[in-house]
């Protein structure tokens, strides 16, 4: 999917994955879980790179973390004053890290490819 898709649409198969994931069965909060995986993707998006279109087509890593993020921002969506803040967890910076190796590693390969 192009990153223009993924930061507009939300399939039903990722949305199913996302209430799987937070174990909801339910379909009261689905307009705001779509906007959460939206708002996620852009995120990830934003921190990996946005040069290469396919880069986060079927990427686990990418699905992974989108869940990570989903999930913590569904589970602490209360108002919270500047005494209380909740962390992202440590797993979502890891695979965003790796993400990240594996994108500049293909950038440079697409680089190498030009004369």
């Amino acid at each position: 999917m192009a990153i223009k898709d993924l930061l507009t649409k939300v399939s039903d198969d990722d949305l199913s994955m996302v209430k799987l994931s937070l174990r909801l069965d339910t379909d009261a909060d689905d307009l705001l879980l779509m906007t959460l995986i939206k708002a996620a993707r852009r995120d990830v998006i934003g921190q990996v790179g946005e040069e290469i279109d396919d880069f986060f087509d079927d990427n686990e890593i990418f699905e992974t973390a989108v869940i990570i993020e989903v999930s913590h921002l569904y589970s602490h969506r209360e108002a919270v004053s500047t005494q209380q803040t909740f962390e992202v967890p440590m797993a979502f910076y890891s695979l965003i890290n790796s993400m990240k190796d594996d994108y500049r590693y293909q950038m440079f390969l697409k680089e190498s490819d030009q004369p």
